[in-house]
Order: C-alpha cells, then sequence, then structure tokens
C-alpha cells in the first residue's frame, strides 16, 4: 500500500560533471577518424547535477550532496547548480582534485555514448556522506545514482532510512554488480532501463511477461517499488503487487542524453509534492518526452510549465 508521507524536500547525491558534446553523421569504428560539420558544446553535466537540476525545474526544494573542485570548471558547476536554485551548502570544495569530465558522442538519430572521468566526484568519503545528511528528516527523499563506492552507497540508503526518508536509486550498466540483496533492502524505488534490468536480474526484459518476472525479482531483493524504464515504450513498474505499464508518448527525438536523469527528476519532484507514485510516474515520463526533444543535458531539462 503506497504510504509515503513526503515533506517536500529532495536530496540529490550524484556526480557533478563537465560535459563536452560532439553531434557526428555516426559513431566511428575503432581505430578510425571521423569529421563532423557540427560545433562542439561544454555544458554542466552530470548524473546527480541532471537529476538535481530537472527536480527543481519541476517545482522541487533540492539540495546537493557531494565533493566539487575548485578549479574553473568546478566553481562553473558550483555557481551553475546555484542559479537553478539548488542550495549547494552540502557540497565540499576540494582543492586538490580535479573535476570530472564527460566527452559525448550523439549521432543523427539522437543515440549517445559516454566516456566519463568522474575527477572529484570520485573522492567522496563515507563521513562526508554521513555528514552531510545529518539535515535530513521524516519525509525527505534520497535520490541517489550508483557512481559511489557500495560502502557509501550503502552508508547513504541506511542513513535515509534511519531518519525516515525516502531512497530513490539510478543504476547504470558499470555499477549494477553494487546491487546486492543487502543495499536492495533500504531502496524504496530503482529505475533501471532494459540493459540495466537485465544485468541486476539475468532476465531480458524483451516481453510483458519477461518485465513482470524482472521486476518481481527486484522486488523479491528488497526493493519496494521497482520500475523499469523502457525508452520509447514508456515504464513498467509494480505497486501492491500489482504490474503498471505507461506508455510512452511518441515524439521527434534528437538526443537522449538527459532522458533517463529527466524521468527521476520529475518523478521525486512530484513525489516530494504528495503525488501517488503512479501520478509521479507520468509525470516522469512527460517530463522526459520533452527533454528528448532537444540537444544536450541540462539545457533540454525542461520547466514545470513545459510538462504542464
Amino acid at each position: 500500500m503506497w504510504d509515503f508521507k513526503a515533506s517536500g524536500n529532495i536530496i540529490c547525491m550524484g556526480s557533478v560533471i563537465m560535459d563536452i558534446s560532439v553531434k557526428c553523421e555516426q559513431f566511428p569504428e575503432i581505430g578510425e577518424t571521423k569529421y563532423t560539420p557540427y560545433t562542439y558544446e561544454v555544458t554542466p553535466g552530470g548524473k546527480g547535477a541532471n537529476q538535481a537540476i530537472a527536480a527543481a525545474r519541476a517545482g522541487g526544494k533540492v539540495r546537493m550532496l557531494g565533493r566539487i573542485s575548485d578549479d574553473v570548471y568546478g566553481h562553473e558547476l558550483k555557481e551553475n547548480l546555484r542559479r537553478s536554485g539548488i542550495d549547494v551548502g552540502m557540497l565540499i570544495q576540494d582543492k586538490a582534485a580535479k573535476s570530472g569530465v564527460a566527452f559525448v558522442w550523439v549521432d543523427e538519430k539522437g543515440d549517445n555514448q559516454i566516456i566519463c572521468s568522474p575527477g572529484v566526484n570520485a573522492e567522496n568519503t563515507v563521513s562526508d556522506i554521513k555528514e552531510g545528511l545529518q539535515a535530513m528528516r521524516q519525509g525527505d527523499i534520497l535520490l541517489m545514482t550508483m557512481e559511489f563506492s557500495r560502502e557509501i552507497l550503502l552508508c547513504a540508503a541506511k542513513c535515509a532510512k534511519e531518519k525516515g526518508g525516502f531512497v530513490i536509486v539510478d543504476p547504470s550498466s558499470s555499477e549494477c554488480k553494487r546491487l546486492d540483496e543487502e543495499l536492495a533492502g533500504y531502496i524504496d524505488i530503482i529505475k533501471p532501463n532494459e540493459v540495466e534490468a537485465g544485468m541486476i536480474t539475468g532476465i531480458k526484459a524483451d516481453s510483458r511477461e519477461n518485465i513482470e518476472k524482472a521486476l518481481e525479482y527486484m522486488e523479491t531483493r528488497g526493493v519496494r517499488y521497482p520500475l523499469i524504464s523502457l525508452g520509447e515504450n514508456g515504464v513498467a513498474y509494480k505497486v501492491d503487487g500489482k504490474l503498471h505499464c505507461e506508455e510512452g508518448i511518441k515524439v521527434h527525438a534528437v538526443d537522449s542524453t538527459a532522458a533517463g536523469d529527466t524521468f527521476i527528476g520529475a518523478m521525486a519532484c512530484r513525489l516530494a509534492l504528495g503525488a501517488s507514485i503512479r501520478e509521479a510516474v507520468r509525470y516522469g515520463n512527460k517530463a522526459a518526452s520533452v527533454c528528448v526533444q532537444r540537444m544536450g543535458a541540462q539545457t533540454s531539462l525542461p520547466f514545470a510549465e513545459e510538462i504542464d
């Protein structure tokens, strides 16, 4: 039974990095050099920052937790978060580490390939997270990526649940192995895509039957409300043992770079404002459909009035 009593507050925990992106007609093969007629862009990004800004633009009250560098990119990234209405008081300024950077290729179909050097984001510690979450209160949402060690992820999830918080986790393929049964038991919502769901469950999410089996597997591991994002085919999730499917919204997609971050940030915002999970999923789905019609990461994140 859905019984979450939201406080209105969201704490985001994930990477804050600079994206260097370029569009190309098609991706190069190994050893091949390709030239592109498109101009490259340098823009603030990172899964954690993207999700925080997506939640803030949708109307959420957001704080950012983690580390940021003291270099040129670091100051620009921090100021960008502040301009977006996000509380940056919990960000630790690290003078010894470089900013994280992501190199993003986007082809003319809107698909992307990304190589990320996390830089300062890899310097977060368990004590950083414990100290940052001291301010967490009953009904707050912790929205975190899995871009941290298992020790940090487990610490954050346990701290959040001890304080009566609600934990939302966004995995990615290289980090799925960190999701063991102990960590899963502290998670309220997890949002893998089809590939990540297969890595977590061993079940290929290629049919309604298999999608339901994958969701059930995550339930048995301890996740309260498992969800699988299916790209243009929408979202499947379970609440109170019942499968729900939210159809994708048909649009002309030009860049899928921050679609998942948009979805989960907008969904978290709606949950923080008191919506049911079904209402929040529907809203996140609408937000993602706006995002994919634009180029870039944070430049494509929609505001509430655009989603509504």
